[in-house]
């Protein structure tokens, strides 16, 4: 067989060139691969010569782009050593997890973190994407794309990186494909920026979006949508990956994919391989293999690129295996991005290593001061307290072990919430008082931050000047990316079955409406605030506002910067600061904050960048402070770097359920009171808890007699300490500790279940029923097993809906299996509280069918 007169240039090239250190497989490779994606099966000597340049030419930019990705790796490293033993001085451990995820102390850029860069540019990625379908009038159109309009954009996307002009006849259609296609490429951009080298992909639609549970279930999922007969794999072990090799193998571009020259054998591994990271969801990990972190030309590590041959494939594979709809799929992979470029941009391009050398470096940095480094050298082990906030960041805490166990103790834990979570906007009315307590902590008035809470709430809608305002600061709906759930839970990757049907849950439950109101609320308050604050240099700051600026890095220079911007402007007058200014400012501008004179444009537009992760992510942060929800820094501990689908895995997931927002009232509330006496401020510190603790259990009381009168129940006696133990557990102050303070029974197994988490405690109830029918006790058995049935049944418990459905037919229920029930609830009601039902007695109206 004669040798490919292109290979046999690039050979001689790299002889020419001296580039030893670039593996003659990996080039062959590579001109193989520009052989397909020039769409050639022949070339002649001229297009071969061209072809060998250009890999030559880019394998040259790699090494540079290498070289400097190294010397930047080197200076974040020293950065971060140098920032946790001058500001972190006794308490290294806490600076290195806030490198990762942010800390409450008093410090300056204590809440920089990786994760809030993640977090942050995620929420401005779909910000900007977002303005930009309104400065078109496109953005209703595109949220409510049907599936033949994907297709429709999906097609045109493809056309348009194709460099080919888009078939379509609707100019809305190929609009909205030309702003994808360009905003994807600003996002690929700015990770080149921070250290990516990622080349342009014609014909690309959006990142391909993988559900570990489809593909898990291939077989029966391809069966059921195309009545497809696959019983030839049914005995198959690897039954799953065969029909989806054989469903995607013919819709990809067998070049472009596997290589040219690829064999079946290749392709089968390839495939086998894909298929099993995928099942894992170690796609969806950070951990810099795709910007030189790793040998990314390792068949092991390599992360592929499936190129399929039409975007009718893409769409058609999409539907069955991804996220099911294109505006889905394009928004995560804009939160793959965003996840991506905060770990590299914060870490470097080799995440892990960077950050093992640096805590080793603190460590090292400790014992040359001949001071005691035994509580970071423990903490940097492998399964170490640093491990576990590591796993969070970069994603690997969310890798699926055992798909059968991560499936079914999601899906239970969602009907959990589904079932439990039906009142819990009532019980949400505790959360002005941590808005307020947040706004009195930033410098502004508590009772100030109540009435700002409540006028927000009172709006229903913000007007569509100030929805753009709240926009450009950083603020997306929760429930249009499936947040809501994370303000109880830990987390869980779910299929789109249950994440829809959990979706329309907190819609109905109006949990949707009441976060979304106050989290927006609360941005467009501190940019008012930052607005009205604009006149008044850095050192003539309220002091609680000057704090909070240090705490994001915001030191004078760069507030002398932000106040001279020009604002935003609402319908009423009413200023606010404009993260999107930033975008604006004149390059001098950058070099004076800089202190630099000579600075090339991917310098500035990385300091930018770093300006807009400062101001947003002071907005977005502090917004989980004003609506407590857990950040990463929570779910990180109640995961405790446990993976999905494993026996301690599941089993903490359950336990932490339902946890999630206390311990967040405890790590963000509490903390940020109990951080001044870390300061010295031991009188302010005592202030800010005792104010907490006190009017937690007011408005735990507002929030308890609210559902009691929903319920058609007379307030709970406030004198009673039972009722104070309530309102105080209502209102967040006893955190998990209260869960189990007001059961009727007090037995170990309950108290054991009850911290264990909702689904032990109901597994309890469920027992108790079979116990009591097995001693031969029907009606306390009956009881039991209707009280079980009921309160797991998801929806039902909307909090107006329970009571009609208990008048309607659950008390005559109750009454019938268990005769005498509802008096003797009455009477206990009136015994242990002090309310009685204020209108007539359900034991008068009812006596059994």
């Amino acid at each position: 067989m004669a040798k490919d007169k292109c290979i046999v240039r690039v050979t001689d090239a790299l002889k020419r060139n001296n580039i030893e250190s670039i593996k003659a497989e990996e080039i062959i490779n590579d001109i193989k691969q520009a052989q397909a994606e020039s769409k050639l099966e022949n070339i002649d000597s001229k297009l071969s010569d061209e072809l060998s340049k250009k890999i030559l030419d880019q394998k040259k930019i790699e090494k540079k782009i290498k070289e400097r990705n190294n010397i930047e790796n080197e200076i974040k490293i020293r950065k971060h050593i140098d920032e946790v033993i001058t500001n972190y001085e006794g308490k290294e451990v806490e600076g290195l997890m806030s490198v990762l995820v942010g800390s409450n102390l008093q410090r300056e850029g204590s809440r920089m973190s990786v994760a809030l860069s993640q977090f942050t540019m995620f929420r401005n990625f779909v910000a900007s994407f977002e303005a930009k379908l309104r400065e078109n009038n496109l953005d209703s159109l595109f949220a409510n794309a049907t599936e033949d309009m994907d297709k429709r954009i999906a097609k045109s996307m493809q056309e348009i990186g194709e460099g080919s002009p888009p078939t379509s006849k609707d100019p809305n259609i190929n609009k909205i494909a030309e702003i994808m296609v360009d905003f994807q490429d600003q996002v690929r951009i700015k990770l080149n920026n921070a250290g990516a080298n990622i080349p342009k992909l014609w014909g690309y639609v959006v990142r391909q979006s993988h559900d570990p549970f489809q593909l898990r279930n291939a077989m029966d999922v391809i069966k059921s949508k195309y009545n497809k007969g696959m019983d030839d794999f049914s005995g198959d072990e690897n039954k799953n990956f065969r029909a989806w090799k054989e469903f995607i193998e013919p819709k990809l571009e067998r070049d472009r994919t596997f290589g040219k020259g690829s064999t079946s054998k290749d392709i089968d591994e390839f495939l086998w391989m894909t298929y099993n990271s995928l099942i894992r969801n170690e796609h969806e990990i950070a951990d810099g293999a795709m910007y030189g972190g790793r040998d990314v030309t390792s068949k092991l590590n390599a992360k592929r690129v499936l190129h399929f041959k039409t975007s009718d494939d893409w769409h058609e594979y999409n539907k069955l295996f991804g996220s099911g709809n294109l505006r889905e799929s394009f928004f995560s992979g804009l939160n793959n991005m965003a996840r991506s470029y905060g770990i590299i941009k914060e870490l470097g391009t080799k995440p892990q290593e960077n950050f093992d050398k640096i805590a080793r470096g603190v460590a090292q940095a400790l014992i040359n001061k001949k001071k005691d480094a035994t509580k970071v050298s423990k903490a940097i082990r492998p399964g170490g307290k640093l491990e576990i906030y590591m796993k969070e960041v970069d994603g690997r805490v969310n890798s699926v072990i055992s798909h059968a166990a991560a499936r079914y103790s999601a899906i239970g834990r969602a009907i959990l919430s589904m079932a439990k979570l039906g009142g819990a906007t009532v019980s949400a009315l505790a959360d002005i008082h941590l808005y307020a307590s947040e706004m009195s902590y930033q410098g502004k008035s508590y009772l100030g931050g109540i009435f700002e809470a409540m006028g927000s709430l009172a709006k229903i809608k913000n007007s569509k000047r100030k929805q753009e305002i709240a926009a450009q600061l950083g603020f997306i709906n929760d429930n249009a990316i499936y947040d809501l759930a994370a303000r109880y839970s830990v987390g869980d990757t779910l299929n789109r079955s249950f994440t829809k049907v959990q979706r329309t849950f907190f819609k109905l439950n109006l949990l949707s409406w009441w976060t979304n109101s106050l989290k927006e609320g609360a941005m467009l308050g501190m940019a008012n605030y930052v607005a009205k604050n604009k006149k008044i240099s850095f050192n003539n700051l309220e002091d609680g506002f000057k704090r909070l600026l240090k705490h994001y890095n915001i030191d004078e220079k760069t507030w002398d910067v932000f106040r001279k911007m020009a604002t935003e402007t609402a319908e009423d007058g009413t200023e606010f600061f404009s993260v999107r200014g930033i975008d604006e400012l004149p390059d001098s501008t950058i070099k004076q904050l800089m202190n630099l004179k000579k600075v090339s444009k991917r310098e500035i537009e990385l300091f930018k960048d770093g300006l807009k992760t400062k101001a947003s992510g002071m907005f977005l942060d502090r917004s989980t402070y004003a609506v407590i929800e857990p950040d990463a820094r929570q779910r990180a501990f109640m995961k405790q770097g446990l993976m999905a689908g494993t026996i301690p895995g599941e089993a903490i997931r359950f336990m932490s359920q339902f946890k999630a927002f206390p311990l967040a009232i405890i790590d963000k509330a509490l903390s940020r009171e109990m951080s001044f006496f870390k300061e010295g401020q031991n009188l302010r510190g005592a202030l800010g808890i005792a104010r907490l603790v006190a009017m937690s259990g007011v408005f735990g009381y507002i929030a308890m007699t609210a559902k009691d009168l929903l319920k058609g129940k007379s307030p709970k006696d406030p004198t009673k300490k039972k009722t104070f133990f309530a309102a105080m557990l209502q209102g967040g102050g006893l955190g998990i500790y209260g869960d189990f303070l007001f059961q009727q029974s007090f037995s170990g197994l309950d108290l054991l279940a009850t911290i264990a988490g909702p689904a032990p405690t109901e597994f309890a109830k469920a027992a108790n029923a079979i116990r009591y029918g097995i001693q031969g006790e029907p009606t306390k058995a009956g009881k039991a097993a209707y009280q079980s049935i009921v309160g797991n049944i998801p929806f039902l418990n909307l909090f107006y809906l329970k009571t009609g459905f208990d008048y309607l037919i659950g008390f005559q229920i109750m009454e019938t299996l268990s005769p005498g029930s509802l008096r003797r609830m009455e009477r206990k009601m009136k015994k242990d509280t002090g309310q009685e039902f204020l209108l007539t007695k359900p034991s008068s109206l009812f006596k059994g069918f």
